[in-house]
């Protein structure tokens, strides 16, 4: 009898501790700021992941506008993967 308990109660337990614990997880992103110019308000500030940064091959963009570490022209362009 008491097998046959176990045998029941022990995977029943083990799917509940299993999916309460994976929604107990989250995925932590890093944001970051970055700035754009919009012709004639001047320089803006975003918040962008961290996948947006001095490397890659594809622009950051918001809009049409690219994004740039510092609000500067000069600054670094920022690109992701």
């Amino acid at each position: 009898m008491k097998t046959n308990f176990l045998k029941i109660v022990l995977p029943a337990f083990a799917i509940i501790l299993a999916v309460g614990l994976a929604f107990a997880t989250e995925d932590n992103s890093v944001d970051r700021l970055a700035y754009y110019n919009v012709p004639g308000q001047g320089w803006q500030s975003t918040m962008v992941q961290e996948s947006c940064d001095d490397s890659g091959a594809i622009p950051c963009k918001i809009g049409v506008y690219q994004l740039y570490e510092e609000p500067d022209f000069g600054s670094t362009q920022l690109h992701k993967d």
